[in-house]
């Protein structure tokens, strides 16, 4: 009988079949997706490249591939997004089912506040939106579904942040590229590391003009069955409205507990709880 290959080999083994999985034409493809935001509505080919870090012949091919299935238009010699590309965000949100889940506690909460409140997760280093409802429509307090923000300068990011395990965090703090977003943006890794222990103690992060100059908001957890940080939820305003301090005054105990209906609604629904917690 043959011998045992060794550890090693069997993992190198595993390792290539997962690689031999990965398809990374369809990685090239959403990377050229993503490019585009608010400050880059509209880019040439040789920008969509440099921000992609892919050769400009292989872009071309990414471009033309996603024009001519409808994600992606042209105006001129500029590339833009085209309204199909909606359908893939909308798909996570009609499948999990958050408008019904979700959006009714929020939306109630914001009612009662006259805030914004939100519920986001983390992927990687930052906070990804899922659900949002705001009762102030003349301010942009929040974004919609789907918008990712540096979680280290948010309040749910912090939350997020502070209940991972100290190697987690070890990681995250690794290659630490911190960059000021406002004036008042907290930048400092030992710093942020003294934020993230208290935000963990008390169970709760407040954040005040670090991502936006006017926006102060208050943020909590939200956990599955067994008590593990699944997400975050919190209540946003403006400043000429409130402060931090004001904030966790006046919005903590109400954001707790409507973050526990948000919870139990998560808790109901399989696929949901599956999904933000699966990596």
């Amino acid at each position: 009988m043959a011998d045992e290959p060794p550890v090693s080999n069997r993992a190198d083994r595993s390792v290539t079949r997962k690689e031999r999985d990965f398809v990374g034409s369809l990685e090239r493809g959403l990377q050229v997706l993503s490019v585009f935001d608010r400050h880059n509505p509209e880019m040439t080919l040789s920008d969509v490249a440099r921000r992609t870090g892919l050769t400009p012949a292989t872009t071309r091919r990414f471009l033309l591939t996603l024009q001519s299935l409808g994600y992606v238009g042209t105006n001129g010699r500029r590339f833009l997004l085209r309204p199909k590309v909606l359908e893939l965000g909308h798909a996570f949100l009609d499948s999990m089912n958050v408008d019904e889940l979700l959006q009714p506690h929020l939306r109630e909460l914001a009612a009662l506040t006259g805030d914004s409140s939100s519920v986001t997760v983390l992927e990687g280093t930052e906070i990804v939106y899922i659900a949002n409802a705001s009762a102030r429509r003349l301010v942009r307090l929040s974004a919609g579904p789907g918008s990712r923000f540096p979680a280290f300068a948010t309040s749910t990011g912090r939350v997020l942040l502070a209940n991972k395990d100290p190697e987690q965090l070890r990681k995250f703090f690794e290659n630490p590229q911190f960059q000021k977003i406002t004036e008042f943006t907290e930048t400092r890794p030992d710093k942020l590391a003294q934020i993230l222990e208290q935000v963990r103690q008390q169970d709760y992060s407040a954040v005040q003009d670090e991502l936006e100059v006017g926006i102060v908001s208050v943020a909590v957890p939200l956990r599955d069955s067994a008590g593990r940080v699944i997400a975050a939820m919190n209540c946003s305003c403006v400043t000429r409205r409130t402060t931090a301090k004001e904030m966790v005054k006046t919005r903590l105990d109400l954001l707790r507990q409507y973050a526990a209906k948000v919870a139990e609604a998560i808790h109901r629904s399989p696929a949901l709880a599956h999904s933000v917690t699966s990596r």
